[in-house]
């Protein structure tokens, strides 16, 4: 097996800006493989993220091996088909993600957005609404009745949100905790499809 940066090599390419941005399903059935050369791509992409202050799940300091474990767990569920993944790829370089998660049982019409994330270049490309947007097409097709997503409050995330129909459902006062803003409060946000 090559090292990790060999990985990451063989899936981020330098930048074509001829080519177009594309998305493609991650995993069984999809474009895009569920295997070590996007888990190392999606821990550069998060960790990105992360460092450029974006409400992602790591405040800084940002410690990549802590991205890399749940990043993994992550890649391992869409390899599974327990999660759903859809990547959005320009020129054979991650530049967006997005996770539904189905629910199961009882829940099993509803689902939950896990992560979605969009490199700091791309965004108010319209890049993210277009993840949300397959997300949502995804679980129509799935059967969902509902989904939600949890979000923390006063980053702007809820309006981006909102514009899709989700409204708030509750909230977990000071669930977040961020470096630079103190605690946040948590907003889950959900839309009956």
């Amino acid at each position: 097996m090559p090292p990790a940066g060999d990985l990451a090599a063989a899936y981020i390419a330098p930048d074509d800006s001829a080519s177009p941005t594309t998305l493609d399903r991650v995993g069984p059935h999809g474009g895009v493989a569920s295997d070590s050369a996007f888990g190392v791509a999606l821990v550069t992409l998060w960790q990105r993220a992360a460092e450029s202050g974006a409400p992602v799940g790591f405040a800084a300091p940002v410690v990549r091996s802590d991205i890399a474990a749940r990043a993994a767990a992550m890649v391992e569920e869409v390899r599974t088909g327990r999660l759903i993944g859809v990547a959005a790829n320009r020129a054979r370089r991650l530049v967006g993600v997005a996770f539904l998660r189905p629910g199961r049982g009882d829940q099993s019409h509803t689902g939950r957005i896990e992560l979605v994330l969009v490199e700091r270049q791309w965004i108010r490309t319209g890049l993210g609404s277009r993840l949300i947007s397959d997300l949502l097409a995804r679980a129509t097709d799935l059967g969902l009745d509902r989904l939600d997503v949890a979000v923390p409050a006063g980053t702007g995330v809820e309006e981006f949100f909102g514009g899709f129909g989700f409204t708030e459902w509750g909230r977990r006062p000071g669930w977040i905790r961020a470096a630079d803003a103190g605690d946040r409060d948590e907003i889950v946000m959900g839309v009956t499809l």
